[in-house]
This record gives C-alpha cells, structure tokens and sequence, in this order.
C-alpha cells in the first residue's frame, strides 16, 4: 500500500480479497471522477476499458508492480465494483445508503449535537474537516462554538453535562429535607419528551422511566387508588 497516496486520497478506504494471494487495497471515485467515468461509459468506449482505468485510479499501490501472472479480469472487476459502490446503482440503493448513514449518524445522538453545533457557529468548517479534526481539537471548538452561540443566541442552551452524566450512570436527585413526594406522571407526549429531553432518546427515556415505575411498584405497598392511577397511564 502506498501510504502517501492513501493520505492524498482523503477518503474512506476500502479492501477486497480475490484469493489466498491477492488483497486490493482502493478508495471510491470522487463524485467529479464518477460523473466523467458515467459519461464516458454512456459513449462508445469499451467499459473494460474504462474500469481498468477506474482501478488504476482508485488503487492504493502502483498498479505498474503488479504481477504479470495476476489474471486481467481481476483488475477489470474490482474497476467495475468500485464505479458501482460509487454511484452507479439503482434509486432503491441509493435511499438505502441515505438510510444507513442516518442509522450510523442518530438525530439524538452527543456527537451530532455536537457537529451541528460546530456547523451553526463557524459556517467554515465542512463535515470533511471535523472527520480529521483529533479528539481534542473536535472538543475544542464544540465548546468555542457553545460560547460563541451562547452570546450572540440568548435561547441557546449550553450541554447540560451533569444532566448526561446522571442519565448515563442512573444517579437520582437526592431528596430535599422536608420535601413531599409527589406522584409521578407518566406523560406520553414524545415533543413534550423531546423539549425536556433534548438530544436523547425519546423511547430510551421512555423504557427508563417504566422500569423505574415497575421497580417502584415492587418496593411499595400501592393503595387501590394508586393502582387506579396507574393503570389510566
């Protein structure tokens, strides 16, 4: 692998095993490489030709050093592969890729709120840059960007992070003296859930909440009008 070309290339990287003896190493065409490869396959050059070209490109080695016994048909296929996971695949797929990235990128999740924040305060900064931004420079300007926002922004509200640290360890508020236990309401209203909540998860908290309740409910002795009570929730 040529390292120099993989840290030019700046992008995902890729690998494919052909058999005992043959590993691949490629990146995607970009989508300016992709558009010309489609538009030259759409004319009259042979596509064999075109996906060695794809696989020259793409290919994270010189494909110059590569063995004269090494079948041609592998070069050609992999060409063909990487043309294909880079665009050339049906409307269906391409909502599936939409679909996964949204999976592997939650709405709700810390590192989201904190790119978004990033994008909200410095309109400079892309997605690619935050990709190789280290740990602590990420943390460094989520919090510039959290200052940033939260004077020229009066509704801005910073990370609550002791708020997430009692969620994520499930430690409760200690009890005032004096104070009076009040019965909990069980709301089931996900936009009431998610302005309390904010960036969590809405069902998470929701599961959270009912063991609790269950666990509660083991502990106490309920009076018939508590057992009314909850079951109208």
């Amino acid at each position: 692998m040529d390292l120099k070309k993989v840290l030019e290339s700046d992008c995902d990287l890729y690998s494919i095993i052909l058999d005992d003896y043959c590993t691949f190493e490629f990146r995607l065409l970009k989508i300016k490489e992709f558009n010309l490869f489609n538009k030259l396959l759409n004319g009259n050059i042979p596509a064999f030709i075109l996906y060695e070209e794809i696989f020259n490109i793409c290919y994270l080695s010189d494909a110059k050093y590569l063995s004269n016994t090494l079948p041609a048909g592998y070069a050609i296929t992999t060409g063909q592969m990487i043309y294909t996971l880079s665009g050339g695949n049906t409307g269906e797929d391409f909502l599936i890729s939409i679909a996964k990235e949204r999976e592997a990128n939650p709405l709700n999740s810390i590192y989201e709120h904190m790119r978004c924040t990033i994008f909200s305060s410095f309109h400079s900064i892309t997605p690619v840059m935050i990709e190789n931004m280290t740990e602590k420079q990420f943390i460094k300007n989520f919090v510039a960007a959290e200052n940033l926002l939260s004077k020229s922004r009066p509704e801005f509200k910073r990370l609550d992070l002791e708020k997430i640290y009692k969620e994520i360890y499930n430690i409760e508020e200690p009890k005032k003296p004096n104070e009076t236990v009040k019965d909990n309401i069980y709301i089931n209203d996900a936009v009431s859930l998610e302005k309390e909540l904010g960036y969590w998860d809405v069902q998470d908290a929701e599961q959270r909440f009912l063991k609790e309740e269950v666990a509660r409910m083991n502990k106490e002795k309920l009076s018939k009008s508590d057992l009314q009570s909850l079951d109208r929730r």
